[in-house]
């Protein structure tokens, strides 16, 4: 296999032409953990992206709202809706709007990649409330995992390259990674969020999720035990299956108790139905 390395420039190069809702997302996850936000101030940021505010409003206006009078303006819909639901759905959009239907490199679809990612968000949301962790944030940090693995997947396309993770001949995706593109997906994803100016603690849990051994910011468990939920669920990237471990430590340094997480994943599961409905 020929060897592909890009560098940090050559990844922020191909960020810059991701849609603005990443930003946007950036911008709202700061606001609302500092407590600085109210609806108006979601609107205000809504309405910089055209497609954003669009989609927003189309979703008040969806069965899935439940909605029986028309709502034709941002500010109404965001009223509707309200402040946490616009925050998931413009991650989701954040995510929506990056890469390709289908990614060869990683034997990926953008369905698969959609619903791990909804998922691993929404089982961090309920599991940061458990833990004293700030709910929105750990929402970003599990909606914007793979942000690395589109963005490393579009280079291979773009170069018409025909470099393709293949578990049987690459037992570690990692190393397949670095050898591959210089970086690992995970690097990737932080090293672009950094450039967007995510809160740290967002890039550098998801640098790190992937081997917690060692590591103290509680993000970087609650990451590594909802991927590893969803994978069991059904719902994780089968590249990955093989990075995920069950340790007292990660629970101990997640602030939960593995015996009591049940209700906190069904609420995730019934918040995945509906957004998932209501984005389709």
């Amino acid at each position: 296999m020929s060897t592909v390395l890009y560098t940090k420039d050559d990844l922020l190069r191909l960020a810059q032409g991701f849609s603005g809702a990443p930003r946007i997302l950036a911008q709202l996850t700061q606001l609302i953990r500092d407590h600085r936000m109210g609806l108006a101030d979601a609107a205000d940021l809504l309405k910089r992206d055209a497609a954003l505010a669009g989609r927003i409003i189309r979703i008040a206006n969806s069965a899935a709202m439940a909605r029986d009078e028309p709502v034709a303006s941002v500010e109404a819909a965001s009223q509707l809706i309200g402040l946490q639901e616009i925050h998931r759905i413009v991650g989701i959009m954040a995510i929506d709007q990056v890469g390709p239907e289908t990614m060869p490199a990683y034997g990926l679809s953008k369905k698969q990649v959609r619903e791990n990612s909804i998922l691993v968000a929404l089982l961090m949301e309920e599991f940061a409330k458990v833990a004293d962790e700030d709910p929105p944030t750990a929402y970003a940090v599990g909606l914007l995992r793979p942000l690395g693995i589109m963005a490393l997947d579009q280079f291979v396309s773009d170069s018409h390259g025909s470099e393709k993770f293949d578990q049987a001949v690459h037992p570690d995706l990692g190393v397949w990674e670095q050898n591959t593109f210089g970086m690992t997906s995970a690097q990737a994803t932080a090293t672009i969020l950094d450039s967007w100016h995510f809160p740290g603690e967002i890039p550098r849990a998801i640098r790190d999720h992937r081997s917690p051994t060692g590591k103290h910011l509680p993000f970087i468990h609650l990451l590594h035990i909802s991927c590893r939920i969803a994978d069991r669920l059904g719902y994780g990237l089968l590249c990955e299956s093989s990075f995920w471990s069950d340790t007292e430590e990660l629970w101990r340094k997640a602030g939960l108790d593995p015996a009591n997480t049940q209700l906190q994943v069904q609420r995730a599961f019934i918040s995945f139905d509906r957004l998932c409905r209501a984005m389709a």
